[in-house]
């Protein structure tokens, strides 16, 4: 029998500046081909009453750990949303994160997914953590995530995994759809370059195994550098101050609201972005070009992969590159993947 049958599978990648879920229902009911995909900011702030009223009460409020919080675009707009550079942020708010994702993509699919067939579904798990982390941490997140409970709900996961950033992409490299090996992939020696907003996860793999001597972390070594860049200018030339989560949402449009007016920012985002985009390949050459040499292939991913392939294509022969489809929600897919492959 085949144990995914009437689960609902869930890749979970918890980036210190997005949250990225990948769904499937595995089940005759649900829906087929591939998983829906949500993302939303990692924006948390605590949940406070309208000014006016009930004004402001619709958002979504969550009890947890004894306060109320609101989680995603709402808390962007708050003064006090909370910084997310830290692991222990993670640590600590990981449940949470993980129940707003499946509450919000429920939502989103509420007509073309059976209520009947979800309240009956097996919940199955699979998340990341930073790879600097994972060796050390990762028993303490597997107990964090399996006692803990929102609004004095306990999570709703019949099985929880954790691997590290950068494994879901290697994941999602080699199984196919159906979580099956793709065999010309297997056996591969492939250095994986996890962009995120805050780090970057850097996997090794010899042989089609990770290699813990060629893994790494880049630490603050993500795009939030840019973001840096773009809040010091909007500080220096229009005294416009932003916290770095609402930073990032500038960065993806290229313009700000200012007096009511549209105004483009895209000129100094873009000397930014080449900027980030040189340090990080000169960093990666660095470090890893002796790796590199004996590579089969450098795989880009992440939402920081946008950013900088075109750096990394111009350097390096044209099938050396690897992009995902959709990069940045690469790890998401393919923990999704490995709960497909039926590791239970």
């Amino acid at each position: 029998m085949d144990r995914n049958k009437n689960s609902i599978l869930l890749g979970l990648d918890l980036g210190f500046g997005d949250v990225k879920l990948a769904l499937k229902l595995d089940s005759q009911n649900g829906p087929a081909g591939k998983p829906i995909l949500t993302k939303f900011p990692t924006a948390i702030a605590y949940a406070r009453d309208g000014i006016i009223g009930d004004l402001g009460s619709d958002e979504q409020k969550y009890g947890f750990n004894g306060k109320n919080y609101i989680v995603g675009n709402s808390a962007l707009q708050c003064r006090d949303v909370f910084s997310t550079r830290d692991i222990d942020f993670l640590m600590t708010f990981s449940p949470l994160l993980a129940w707003a994702a499946l509450e919000k993509t429920l939502q989103v699919q509420s007509r073309a997914l059976d209520p009947e067939v979800l309240a009956a579904a097996r919940k199955r798990l699979c998340l990341g953590m930073p790879l600097a982390h994972f060796h050390s941490k990762r028993s303490d997140l597997m107990g964090i995530m399996k006692k803990g409970k929102v609004s004095d709900v306990e999570l709703p996961f019949s099985s929880i995994d954790v691997r590290a950033q950068g494994q879901g992409i290697f994941f999602d490299f080699i199984l196919d759809q159906a979580g099956l090996p793709i065999t010309e992939r297997l056996n591969l020696n492939i250095l994986v370059v996890d962009i995120g907003f805050n780090t970057v996860d850097v996997l090794g793999v010899v042989g089609g195994r990770p290699s813990r001597e060629w893994s790494n972390m880049l630490d603050r070594g993500g795009i939030s550098r840019i973001a840096e860049q773009v809040g010091s200018f909007l500080q220096r030339e229009l005294n416009f101050e932003l916290p770095e989560q609402a930073l990032k949402d500038v960065i993806q449009k290229k313009e700000i609201a200012l007096y009511g007016a549209v105004k483009d920012v895209s000129w100094p985002i873009r000397k930014a972005s080449e900027e980030y985009a040189d340090w990080l390949f000169n960093t990666i050459r660095s470090r890893w070009e002796d790796f590199l040499k004996q590579a089969d292939l450098l795989i880009l991913a992440g939402g920081g992969a946008y950013y900088v392939q075109d750096e990394f294509a111009a350097a390096y022969p044209k099938e050396f590159v690897h992009v995902p489809e959709n990069p940045e929600f690469s790890n998401a897919v393919g923990f999704l993947k490995y709960l497909e492959a039926d590791h239970d």
